[in-house]
């Protein structure tokens, strides 16, 4: 009751900043269309918001998915000036887009006051550049949360007293399960996707109390010491690697192969989204429906902060479009026109994303939500435990090289492991590619 009672006061207080002339001013005046792009998830909802948008509000806006390379392909248009107003994007992304002048951020929208008070403050300082708040809310998450196939484990004579702590603990809790029988106990986030391995990295690192940069001056901050993150964490690949203890077809996955793979019930751990939890607990998409849950924090947080935005793009348009382009971000980024955040609360049931705002995650539907969605009533606590501690790899993601650098890492550490690459020689590369990146861009 003390959150739903939080989040009707800030609902409130936020109602005042916003007031009726802001709903009222959520309606198209042009008759220019709105194009709205974003990556291929779950598009039938999209769909049927910008629908809502268009019938209720005399919108024009043109939605369309982006297969492939995504952030490759819409810093393309981006760049050409393409016939693109509104996108999907990570904060990674976003900072290169703004440096490049390609984009508007959302300090430009009348109501941005009453966005930034309905934020949590470390989401809003994730999403912000140079001093100004980029983009509104899409989803947050934990990516790399490490799930645990509580059916497997149990019969292999486990329970949660047995929940490893923290990497180092998981990795030797691996051979245990190799010498009780189970030769493939692990599906690592070694996915063949421009988050996947190079993520995975960075999570482990950071979970392991290390940092890839800093975090203000982007200095490489990685050491070769055996005791280090990045050693222990390149050291324990290297070793589940080459002893076979993971698939090697993690390596040529998609996301969509990693779920399913996961979902099969083979695997006993794996890091995988947040909001997956709901997707391997149910029945008509998992094996392990029911018995998907966690690993709780236990003083070592588990992945990083996985989110997106929405942007608005700042290509030559007219007065009347922009202040359209502005209408249509504002409705479906945060409030419409009747207070409520339609599409950040309407996310949170359909597939259980987190949002970045208060008045969404502090209420009674968010908190009924999760409970449907996980295994066990104790998983609730666990999950706002593990995304609390979640942290975010700002020294190499809110960076106007942020994309080249992690392209490069992906592929330098699938080369890692396929060809059982030296890890001093790996850790020195890493810092190498930062050093100069940060030379070419004058930093």
């Amino acid at each position: 009751m003390k959150l739903r009672a939080t989040a009707m006061a800030v609902t409130g207080a936020l109602m005042l900043v916003s007031g009726t002339a802001l709903a009222q001013g959520l309606e198209a005046q042009s008759d220019e269309t709105v194009f709205f792009r974003g990556w291929q998830y779950k598009t039938d909802i999209v769909q049927d918001n910008v629908d809502r948008y268009n019938n209720e509000q005399a919108g024009n806006v043109d939605y369309a998915t982006v297969t492939g390379d995504y952030p490759a392909i819409m810093e393309q248009n981006l760049m050409a000036g393409a016939e693109l107003d509104v996108l999907y994007a990570n904060p990674s992304q976003a900072g290169r887009y703004f440096d490049g002048g390609w984009i508007m951020p959302a300090e430009a929208l009348p109501n941005i006051d009453a966005i930034k008070a309905d934020m949590y403050p470390n989401i809003l300082d994730a999403w912000s550049y140079k001093g100004q708040l980029l983009g509104l809310s899409y989803f947050v998450s934990t990516r790399g949360v490490m799930h645990v196939n509580l059916k497997k484990y149990n019969e292999l004579g486990y329970t949660d007293a047995d929940f490893p702590a923290n990497w180092d603990a998981l990795y030797d809790q691996l051979y245990e399960m190799r010498e009780k029988g189970l030769e493939q106990p692990f599906l690592p986030h070694w996915i063949n996707e421009w988050y996947g391995i190079s993520w995975a990295f960075d999570f482990e690192v950071m979970n392991r109390g290390g940092q890839v940069a800093h975090p203000d001056t982007h200095e490489p901050l990685l050491t070769t010491d055996a005791d280090g993150a990045a050693y222990k964490t390149l050291e324990d690949w290297k070793r589940i690697w080459n002893d076979g203890l993971v698939p090697e077809e993690v390596l040529t996955y998609n996301e969509s192969s990693y779920i399913d793979a996961y979902a099969s019930g083979r695997y006993v751990f794996s890091p995988q989204q947040l909001y997956d939890l709901e997707t391997f607990n149910r029945e008509d998409r998992s094996q392990i429906a029911g018995h998907a849950s966690l690993l709780p924090y236990q003083g070592q947080s588990w992945g990083l902060l996985d989110s997106a935005v929405y942007l608005m793009t700042s290509r030559e348009r007219s007065d009347g479009h922009t202040d359209d382009v502005k209408r249509f971000a504002s409705w479906y980024g945060y409030q419409d026109q009747t207070g409520n955040v339609f599409v950040g609360n309407r996310w949170m049931q359909e597939s259980m994303l987190f949002s970045g705002y208060r008045s969404v995650m502090e209420s009674d539907a968010a908190a009924e939500r999760m409970k449907n969605a996980l295994a066990r009533e104790q998983d609730i606590a666990a999950v706002l435990e593990v995304y609390a501690a979640t942290p975010y790899p700002k020294g190499i993601w809110s960076v106007v090289w942020a994309e080249e650098f992690n392209s490069w890492l992906k592929e330098t550490l699938q080369e890692y492991l396929q060809d059982d690459g030296d890890i001093v020689e790996t850790i020195e590369a890493i810092n190498e590619e930062i050093a100069d990146l940060n030379k070419k861009y004058g930093l």
